[in-house]
């Protein structure tokens, strides 16, 4: 009582108090933030004075600058020394052209020759703004620390960038963040700054500037809120987790961002000092209230005290029950005569429960079986001597300890634990007053398989659970062993994509197995003990007596049947296999029914396809066969008899050699070994048939195996000598021109190149002659183009007439010809031949309505072979031509020079 009145008292000093210090310590650290804002709310309006102030400085100094110093460096070097009251502002002052080569420094001893500004952000912004910025923290490439550079353009008479004046911050020994340093939170706290984009510009730590706020792994809420725009204070913890308030605010002009942190194990320390207290000074109150309650409650309970001393005196044999009678007449003393009479009759049931005790003991500890017994919580209150055997504990070890921890398996101990608690509330459980068979834990850890009976005794307001427990290994191991058979005949039976069944001697069923479902669609465990008549019909059981009687005779039987079941035509092969015992006698037979529709259907589709196939390529107008990997025909159609006098019966198996003859064969093998490696393969093939020389188009086609490999080659022959014809005589003809029937352009190309090198080769001398028909226009206009036509032809005819049989007369279109001329001595010979050519056309020519007379003008161009072109040599033959048009017409000019 004296514990829980100091409780109490603890209990409602010590809540009051936290309550009221956790309400302050909220409000302090409120008053602790907004101060911090507002310090850091000075430190950065101090920043923005500061870098307003140096740019103003910086912008200065382009003022009073003499006039010209725009094209003197040297000068503006002068100018810049000339001002040293910059000096003290900035780390180095430098002055670059609008190149980026510098041109003036305040540190020449940092030997900055070298560095140039060109494509530096800060250098190119300035250049195309005409106004000065502040840079992006960076390191120095010539004194390799962070620096922070200021811009100052300064412009020429014109108003263009002569000269861009840089001031650079040194972030490390600058006194710029001097003051800021002085206003740090606390003792530990501190002030950075950093960029928008989390560039560190100022830290306490020398080594994290310019790098990323988050390059150190973790994260910081704080700083996220900072970076997205947010100002005021927080509190968060930082990547340590340790919590601290923050504060930040942006600058007015760069927008870096200021930042404090107060850690908040400093910042509430003096609170925290003050909960200390005050909690102190509750345990003291509670002390002196427990000693005051412990005085009155100790003189009120003081008879009570001296009733206790005596049972406990009773308990440990000092003394006997009169000691619990007394005098007084009060609660004190009815209460002792009460327990006297309880405890005189206890001792009476206690010898008698002993005595039964001793008894059951005597019986538990003779019986064959384990014996266990555990109270509600499930903890062993008795242990028999065969359950020490059993289980391998003694009755010392296990009484006292959970039945689930000692015997009961780990898979098993979740349900058991479920079911002790129904017990423990209802003494009734699933298994309660049942024999059942379980598992077991041995005390070397292996499991035991016992059958259980559980009983359930009503126990000092609770229930004890009583178990006998035998052990069955031994029945179980045989058990198994019988299963263990009969479940791989089972699964072997089932697993077989057949019928199998055993029937006895009254030809009941008694073992089907799965695939009965599957092809009959009857349950196998409904067929056991039935007839087949009972499960297929009296009519399929008479089908079948004869077959089963022989097999009762100790035949063994096999035998095709067709039959329909669920609607499909199946073909069944089934075999019956009796059962002879060692006395000989037939206790019954074996069915085994294998399903091999499939397999008929198969070779009835195979022998139709097989025959279409044939009837197919029997009546092709080609030569088909199939060529194994060793080059030997397997097959060939009705064609090769038609076509080779060959019957195509006697091909199979003979070598591909002796059906084509050696000649043949050395000409199609390179192809068929490149259909062997998988390639499909077509070419063109000259051979023999019906009595003369024809052209075959040949394909062959790899049979190619699942594996990649190629088992043979199909081949197919097309005789596609009708069409080679047809191809040839198409090719004359787009040659010729259809008017005159002589040759055109397309075939006076081929001529002329041909020509030109044969007269390279052989050194002989050749010309081009081009003409045409004079003042042909008007004939067209006056007499019609039938009458344009028929000149046309007449002109073509005297052409042929007038030229060698080796010379080549081509018409180019209209009335343009070209005559090609090989084998001449010199231009001589040429230009007889173009006089004879000039005399034949001159002599009157019929037509239609009389007689006319048509001239003809010709140039000539003799070809030296000395590198000329065929476009070339028909340039200066056209050439020619327009020479003797402009001599008058109906004469020739002869070019024996190129140009």
């Amino acid at each position: 009582m004296t514990t829980v009145v100091i409780l109490l008292v603890l209990a409602a000093t010590t809540i009051v108090t936290s309550v009221a210090l956790m309400l302050a310590e909220r409000d302090m650290k409120a008053v602790i933030g907004t101060q911090q804002y507002a310090v850091l709310s000075s430190a950065a309006a101090y920043v923005d004075e500061q870098l307003e102030a140096k740019r103003a400085i910086l912008a200065t100094l382009p003022e009073g600058l003499p006039v010209g110093i725009h094209t003197d460096p040297a000068a503006l070097q002068t100018a810049l020394k000339a001002r040293p009251a910059v000096h003290g502002e900035f780390f180095n002052i430098v002055a670059f052209d609008r190149n980026g080569a510098m041109v003036a420094t305040l540190r020449p001893d940092l030997n900055e020759n070298s560095v140039s500004a060109n494509a530096r952000p800060y250098f190119e912004q300035t250049l195309k703004t005409r106004k000065g910025l502040i840079s992006a923290p960076f390191i120095s490439r010539i004194s390799g620390r962070p620096v922070v550079l200021l811009t100052q353009p300064v412009l020429d008479s014109a108003g263009d960038v002569a000269f861009v004046i840089t001031g650079s911050i040194d972030l490390q020994k600058s006194d710029f963040f001097g003051p800021i340093n002085a206003l740090k939170p606390g003792q530990t706290g501190f002030m950075f700054i950093m960029t928008a984009g989390g560039i560190l510009i100022h830290h306490p730590t020398p080594s994290r500037l310019l790098q990323h706020i988050h390059a150190r792994p973790g994260t910081n809420k704080a700083t996220d809120m900072a970076l997205a725009g947010f100002e005021g204070w927080t509190e968060a913890q930082n990547k340590d987790g340790e919590p601290g308030i923050y504060a930040y605010r942006r600058l007015r002009t760069t927008q870096w961002i200021v930042g404090a942190r107060y850690p908040t194990a400093e910042a509430m320390a003096p609170m925290r000092a003050l909960r200390r207290q005050a909690m102190l000074a509750a345990t003291a109150f509670a002390a002196v209230a427990g000693v005051v309650a412990w005085l009155a409650i100790a003189r009120l309970m003081a008879p009570l005290e001296r009733l206790r001393g005596s049972l406990a005196r009773i308990r440990q044999g000092d003394s006997d029950l009169a000691a619990l009678r007394t005098s007084r007449r009060d609660e004190i003393g009815e209460l002792g005569d009460t327990l006297h009479a309880l405890m005189a009759e206890r001792a009476a049931a206690e010898q008698r429960t002993r005595d039964s005790e001793t008894l059951v003991r005597n019986i538990l500890e003779h019986a064959p079986d384990a014996f266990v017994s555990s109270d509600s919580d499930g903890n062993i209150t008795e242990w028999n001597a065969q359950a020490e055997q059993t289980f391998g504990w003694t009755r010392d070890e296990a009484v006292g300890r959970g039945v689930a921890g000692l015997i009961v398996p780990h898979k098993m101990r979740e349900a058991h634990n479920a079911g002790m608690r129904h017990f423990a509330r209802t003494g009734e459980g699933p298994i309660v007053n049942t024999r059942v068979r379980v598992t077991a834990l041995h005390r070397d850890g292996h499991e035991i398989p016992v059958e259980l009976s559980l009983g359930s005794v009503p126990h000092g307001g609770g229930f004890l659970a009583t178990a006998f427990l035998h052990d069955v290994s031994e029945r179980v191991a045989y058990e198994e062993r019988i299963a263990a058979g009969e479940r791989r005949a089972r699964v072997i039976a089932d697993s077989i994509p057949a019928l199998v069944a055993y029937i006895d001697r009254d030809l009941r069923y008694r073992f089907t197995n799965e695939h009965y479902q599957y092809l009959l669609g009857k349950d196998p465990r409904a067929m056991l003990g039935k007839t087949m008549a009972e499960v297929f019909g009296a009519e399929v059981a008479a089908d079948w007596q004869d077959k089963l009687d022989a097999a009762l005779r100790g035949e063994r039987i096999r035998v095709e049947r067709e039959r329909v079941e669920l609607g499909s035509q199946l073909h069944l092969m089934i075999d019956l296999v009796p059962d002879i015992g060692g006395d000989g006698e037939v206790a019954g037979f074996y069915l085994f029914a294998m399903d091999i529709t499939q397999r008929k259907n198969a070779e009835l589709t195979q022998a139709a396809s097989e025959k279409r196939l044939k009837l197919i390529t029997d009546h092709l107008p080609a030569l088909i066969s199939y060529v194994d990997s060793e080059h030997r025909m397997r097959f060939g159609n009705a064609t090769y008899q038609s076509w080779l006098g060959v019957d195509p019966a006697t091909l199979a198996a003979r070598p591909l050699l002796d059906v084509l003859g050696e000649r043949q064969y050395a000409k199609i093998k390179p192809y068929l070994e490149r259909a062997f490696r998988g390639e499909v393969v077509n070419f063109e093939l000259r051979a023999l048939l019906h009595g003369e020389v024809r052209t075959l188009e040949t394909t062959f086609v790899p049979d190619q195996r699942p594996d990649g490999g190629v088992a043979g080659v199909y081949a197919l022959n097309n005789d596609v000598s009708r069409l080679k014809a047809v191809e040839r005589q198409l090719n004359e003809l787009a040659r010729l021109d259809t008017l005159t029937g002589i040759p055109n352009r397309r075939r006076f190309e081929e001529v002329l190149g041909q020509a030109m090198d044969r007269s390279k080769r052989q050194g002989g001398a050749m010309a081009l002659a081009y003409l045409d028909i004079d003042n042909f226009k008007a004939i067209n206009d006056t007499l019609g183009h039938g009458a344009g036509d028929a000149v046309l032809k007449e002109f073509s005819s005297r052409l042929l007439r007038s030229v060698r049989a080796t010379d080549l007369v081509a018409r180019l279109a209209g009335d343009e010809f070209v005559i090609v001329f090989e084998h001449l001595s010199d231009g001589t010979e040429a230009a007889a031949l173009a006089g004879k050519i000039i005399a034949a056309v001159r002599e009157e020519m019929a037509i239609e309505d009389g007689t006319m007379v048509v001239t003809t003008s010709l140039g000539v161009a003799l070809y030296n072979g000395d590198g000329e072109t065929q476009a070339s040599l028909v340039a200066r033959a056209d050439t020619a031509l327009y020479a003797a048009k402009r001599q008058g017409r109906n004469c020739c000019v002869v070019d024996t020079v190129p140009a």
